[in-house]
């Protein structure tokens, strides 16, 4: 029997912008911890960057350690924001315009594969000025059978809403402030949950789906745990 594939969702992205610019936009720290904390909610984003010394030249490594924002109250907000932290592995390719990334998340790391494929391809618009495609492939496979399609369904909805975040964001700073402007970006500062939470604003809805998503994988992590010791 043929191994399962994964599941695949797809978004392609114009971007008033050449692949080489917005691949350095994307090589900005700085602007992307403005991109993930203020237009993608989360609550911490914390980068770091290596050279690796086989590879195209200029090819370039990020670790990312992420945290959502999850509007709760104070005493539940770091717990629930923990439990859904992941951590992104990505390799930056300047030949090819690409950025291939394994995200690994913090609960359930050894029940699926998760990852996230871009590439950035010039082309001319209809008014003949230069733009770019960016295309972004999201992967991922849960290799046990309990809670698999709930799982893949709620990780392919919460992708697909960052990367909606995501374009919405760049593009409205892209129409507000010049290209060299953001690639400036200064360090911005992150917010607190509390600031929400204290609105009251979807307490119980955020708390129910972090507590559904965190309790289906940890039930899962265990099912295949128990399944592995008895084949041993």
């Amino acid at each position: 029997m043929a191994p399962r594939a994964p599941r695949e969702a797809v978004y392609d992205t114009v971007y008033p912008l050449t692949a080489s610019q917005y691949y350095d936009l994307m090589l900005s720290r700085a602007f992307q911890r403005d991109v993930h904390l203020n237009g993608m909610r989360m609550a911490v984003w914390d980068a770091v960057d290596s050279r690796p010394e086989l590879g195209p030249p200029g090819a370039l490594t990020r670790v990312v350690y992420s945290e959502p924002r999850l509007r709760l109250p104070d005493w539940l907000a770091k717990v629930a924001r923990k439990s859904q932290a992941y951590t992104e592995y990505s390799e930056f390719d300047p030949t090819a315009k690409t950025r291939r990334t394994r995200v690994v998340p913090k609960v359930g790391a050894n029940v699926m594969d998760f990852t996230v494929e871009e590439r950035y391809v010039d082309r001319v618009g209809a008014d003949g000025r230069a733009e770019c495609v960016v295309r972004s492939v999201v992967r991922v496979k849960v290799k046990v059978k309990l809670f698999r399609t709930l799982l893949e369904k709620w990780i392919m909805e919460q992708s697909e809403l960052k990367v909606a975040q995501r374009d919405a964001y760049v593009l409205g700073a892209l129409a507000e402030r010049a290209y060299d402007n953001l690639l400036s970006t200064a360090e911005a500062p992150s917010e607190e949950c509390s600031r929400e939470s204290a609105k009251g604003k979807d307490c119980g809805g955020a708390l129910a789906r972090a507590a559904l998503a965190t309790a289906l994988i940890v039930v899962t992590r265990l099912v295949a745990a128990r399944s592995r010791d008895k084949r041993g």
